[in-house]
């Protein structure tokens, strides 16, 4: 939050449009809830496919002369619908390496995966809106840093849940925090699965 909080600034100054990428690559829980505590234009998450088009018509009609600027967020894993993509030629060298390389003016294969979310809805945006837009990439920054009060609380909790756990013989189950309490749920229903934000969040209707 404090670096959406600063990115906010500096469209403000700017007076662009900040494209903000945060984590996310399959849920949106990060993007949505910053996106609300800054107080963002728009929030782009995976959940919801979005046309940059509606986008773009949303900023356009929040934006004024008092009012020269916006800050969208985006999870890392936003999907955009009504993109085109150019295909390009495939050589046999990039064909085995991962999925993720890509060749850079070099002709070297480099791993690019963080800030193409940023950098597709910041270019798509440009086409469609007379502000500038500028791409900013904040996910893999952010997982440093020094642990807040809620932090603490949960490392603490979840310790002695740990204890509790082991002293009454439970087995196969994970600590976790069922606001309000600390609950013990089973392994099966912990892993293997993603928990992407409902359509019918609270969230959302904020």
């Amino acid at each position: 939050i404090d670096m959406l909080d600063r990115a906010r600034l500096a469209a403000k100054a700017a007076h662009k449009i900040a494209v903000v990428e945060v984590q996310g690559e399959e849920a949106g829980w990060i993007a949505l809830q910053a996106g609300i505590a800054v107080a963002a234009d728009a929030v782009l998450i995976p959940e919801i496919p979005v046309d940059l088009k509606n986008v773009a018509t949303h900023l356009k009609n929040k934006m004024s002369d008092k009012k020269s600027w916006g800050l969208v967020v985006v999870a890392q894993g936003a999907k955009i619908i009504n993109q085109t993509k150019n295909e390009e030629p495939v050589s046999s060298l990039k064909a085995s390496l991962s999925p993720l390389a890509s060749s850079d003016s070099n002709s070297e294969f480099v791993i690019h995966s963080s800030g193409q979310a940023a950098q597709a809805v910041a270019t798509g945006l440009q086409l469609q809106i007379a502000e500038e837009t500028f791409p900013m990439v904040i996910g893999p920054w952010v997982r440093g840093g020094a642990p807040s009060a809620v932090d603490r609380q949960l490392g603490v909790a979840y310790g002695a849940g740990a204890v509790q756990a082991l002293e009454a013989g439970s087995k196969g189950v994970m600590v976790a925090f069922v606001p309000p309490d600390v609950k013990f749920v089973p392994l099966a229903e912990a892993i293997n699965k993603v928990r992407t934000v409902p359509a019918e969040s609270m969230f959302f209707k904020v």
